[in-house]
């Protein structure tokens, strides 16, 4: 017998599915499969709203350049843009213009340091140069890589340093070893001694200001690995090491560098120079003539050269200009008296970088007539020789003596010892180029290293 349900009221009452194609849920709806391999990613944004924020788009990215134009031709200056059509368009032509553009860009210039002083006061970072520390404390960024990075000596850094170097376009020697060791020998040869004199970094000796930790008060000072073992592998080669870190830090000792700056305190410059000058006194090195240097008290006053990298806005008020008492270093000869002067026929030359200009030369801010190499003439008591230039120590003062040689000047002459300073993060982030000491012949003329 044929038996058939009841029809429920409910069931029969129940809309009917529509006709037509399934509704699609959200992004992650397989559904839109099909649409994603195809390339097709629909939205619900309409024509009209599609085509306003397109134009919006297109004038700010055009306005930018077209405003430039403008204002270099009411100023009469010409246009970096144009540069872009005038050289082949090669890989280093390429990257100079967008040296050159960002450089001569009005926009830039106004909106980068409105944003940077944003970010500096309310976000608490800096820039790639600049490292925020504890309030009114700023830091050399590579500096600070150098201390807290792996060792500069590891096998796989200095590969990963050349090959960066080499995808840049601009390729470079990373390991410090072969350039100090080539140099000691060269002047050796000459029958001169040299001193390898690294300055220990800001991060090093002011870290409790970098972190804010109190561990980081007291104890012994941090340094990249391989300092330690570079200085072991330079003494056992026969090359002697000043270095003036101290042994250990004391909680709430003197600051030995400057708040905002790279560079040292003069108190602890003059305190360094006396260490260098012992050190010398001890090898047999400190020679020539005596001489009656004396200091001369003198205040001096500016922000530090790591809140110039900031490139905040003119008269801001974030950091406040620091001073120091730096002390010039004169003596009274013929009836006259005369601000410390390098000596071309001093037995003792110095060459270093931007910590032995900094007091010394004028153009830094700090003072004129205090640096370091008049601050050891002091402390011996006789002339110094100075051969400086501000940054890349670790190839700068070489090429400039290399220079000087080939070129028939020999700065060497007389010479019993040459003291070599550059900033120790150098041995970590600087290019130590080698140079053919044996083309470098006093009257000889040479060409390139």
């Amino acid at each position: 017998m044929a038996s058939s349900l009841p029809s429920s009221p409910e069931l029969s009452a129940a809309p009917k599915a529509p006709i037509g194609p399934p509704r699609r849920g959200g992004p992650t709806d397989p559904s839109h499969d099909e649409d994603l391999r195809r390339g097709i990613l629909r939205t619900d944004v309409t024509r009209p709203v599609a085509a306003l924020l397109v134009g919006a788009f297109v004038l700010v990215i055009a306005a930018i350049p077209i405003g430039q134009a403008i204002r270099d031709k009411v100023a009469g200056d010409d246009s970096v843009l144009l540069d872009l059509f005038r050289h082949k368009p090669s890989k280093e032509n390429i990257k100079q213009f967008e040296d050159d553009l960002n450089k001569a860009s009005t926009p830039r210039e106004w909106v980068r340091p409105q944003v940077q002083a944003l970010i500096t006061r309310w976000g608490g970072y800096g820039n790639v140069k600049a490292v925020l520390g504890t309030p009114g404390w700023l830091y050399y960024a590579p500096g600070v890589t150098a201390v807290s990075g792996p060792g500069f000596l590891t096998p796989a850094i200095l590969a990963s340093r050349s090959k960066a170097a080499l995808d840049e376009g601009a390729p470079l020697t990373p390991d410090p070893r072969p350039a100090i060791l080539d140099f000691a020998a060269f002047l050796r040869g000459r029958g001169i001694t040299l001193v390898i004199f690294p300055v220990p970094d800001k991060a090093s000796l002011q870290a409790i200001e970098l972190t804010g930790r109190g561990r980081d008060a007291a104890g012994v000072p941090a340094q990249n690995p391989d300092q330690a073992r570079l200085a072991a592998a330079l003494r056992e080669a026969g090359v002697l090491v000043f270095d003036p870190t101290p042994p250990a830090l004391v909680a709430g000792e003197p600051p030995r560098f400057l708040r905002q700056d790279t560079h040292w305190r003069p108190e602890w410059m003059e305190q360094v120079a006396g260490e260098l000058a012992g050190f010398l006194s001890a090898h047999g090195l400190a020679a020539g003539p005596t001489r009656a240097w004396r200091g001369v008290a003198k205040t001096v006053s500016r922000v530090g050269d790591v809140t110039d990298m900031l490139a905040l806005p003119d008269g801001q008020t974030l950091y406040a200009p620091e001073s120091a008492i730096i002390h010039e270093v004169h003596e009274t000869r013929d009836g006259q008296d005369k601000l410390f002067e390098s000596s071309d026929t001093a037995p003792v030359l110095l060459m270093g970088d931007s910590f032995t200009n900094v007091f010394s030369l004028e153009p830094m801010g700090w003072g004129e007539g205090a640096g370091l190499g008049a601050q050891l003439a002091r402390a011996l008591g006789r002339d110094v020789d100075v051969l400086s230039q501000n940054d890349s120590g670790a190839f700068a003062t070489r090429q400039l003596l290399w220079n000087a040689l080939s070129g028939g000047e020999d700065r060497l002459a007389g010479k019993r010892v040459v003291i070599w300073e550059f900033a120790s993060r150098e041995l970590a982030v600087g290019d130590w180029k080698p140079l053919d000491w044996t083309r470098a012949r006093a009257g000889q003329g040479g060409g390139a290293p």
